[in-house]
């Protein structure tokens, strides 16, 4: 008897090692039926470099695994994923989303929902209870960017209502299209100060242009001296490639978190959960902080940590989508 007890004892602790070392990245009944599906089909808003090397990365992990990917603009993407879902289509398993789009596909009862183990290694702020929409492959920071050419250093803006100080009339550029920003800072500074910044950031007379890379390639040339919301990672991909630019940190950091969902008719559900595990991993997400674009999963040190280290986030959450067309035709009214 004293034998048999330790033999089961024994096999019950080779049995847990095994499980545990069989989990990796995801379960190793996930890791099994993803290998007899084969393929994982993936719709991602990253540039054309980034996502190849996620995919490859991806596929020398798990070299039975074969993807599909499509990669286009947000608009693009969530387009395409409306429509093969209104028309039956059903091709994609996993998309990347913004937090907007995402609670749309989630309020049309798109997706399914997968509480990944490794989005539990995530910041409370900025996980998914019910795990429709895993975050995140990364966060776009919002920020104040700046000439270093044409602004003395004691004149850098560090506050956002330093922006409407006299000494800033007509020297600012701002995108004509940030009802988003507008949306996300309500729910940080509630509605009344939000309108009342707005409308005396106008009174500033800002350049007004369509499009955040644009906005940062104005102020390189010195079109205008700083710009108003931009995301932290392109200025400092800028600053490398030498043009004269740096960016401010100023409270309210909003983040915007992009994140992945698995489609509710999936084709290949489990190899889209095996993907999702591996882009939320540590591995994963190492090799996506080292392309420049911040991650929050804590101890993964990202290319510019400076994006992230000692900065309070402030989340941007999918419910700005409950009223966000009554706060983006706001936007425009201040705008005009």
């Amino acid at each position: 008897m004293k034998l048999g007890s330790r033999k089961v004892t024994a096999f019950s602790v080779y049995v847990a090692i095994a499980l545990a070392l069989n989990a990796g990245v995801a379960g190793s009944d996930t890791l099994q039926d993803a290998r007899k599906e084969g393929t994982v089909v993936f719709y991602s808003t990253m540039n054309a470099g980034h996502q190849d090397i996620l995919v490859k990365a991806f596929n020398k992990k798990y070299p039975f695994m074969k993807v599909e990917s499509f990669r286009g603009n947000t608009a693009t993407v969530t387009h395409r994923f409306l429509t093969e879902a209104s028309t039956g289509s059903n091709l994609a398993d996993v998309a990347g989303v913004d937090a907007l789009n995402g609670w749309v596909f989630r309020d049309k009862d798109l997706l399914q929902p997968y509480k990944s183990r490794e989005a539990e290694a995530f910041p409370a702020e900025f996980r998914d209870a019910e795990g429709f929409l895993l975050c995140c492959t990364y966060v776009l920071t919002s920020v104040i960017a700046y000439n270093t050419r044409r602004v003395p250093a004691g004149d850098v803006p560090r506050t956002h209502d330093d922006l409407l100080l006299p000494k800033w009339r007509k020297r600012l550029g701002m995108n004509s299209d940030m009802a988003e920003s507008f949306a996300g800072r309500i729910k940080v500074w509630g509605k009344e100060k939000t309108v009342n910044y707005f409308r005396a950031l106008m009174k500033q007379e800002p350049s007004l242009r369509r499009g955040r890379s644009l906005l940062l390639q104005l102020l390189a040339v010195g079109e205008f001296d700083a710009v108003v919301d931009v995301f932290g990672y392109r200025v400092l991909e800028l600053r490398d490639q030498g043009m004269p630019i740096d960016l401010v940190h100023a409270d309210p950091v909003l983040a915007w978190p992009w994140h992945l969902v698995l489609a509710k008719r999936a084709p290949h559900p489990n190899a889209g959960k095996l993907f999702i595990d591996y882009v939320l991993s540590e591995e994963g997400q190492r090799l996506i902080g080292s392309l420049g674009r911040p991650v929050v999963r804590p101890r993964v040190k990202g290319k510019y940590p400076r994006l992230v280290d000692g900065i309070k986030l402030y989340p941007v959450k999918p419910e700005i989508a409950k009223d966000f067309e009554e706060n983006s035709r706001l936007f425009r009214s201040i705008v005009k």
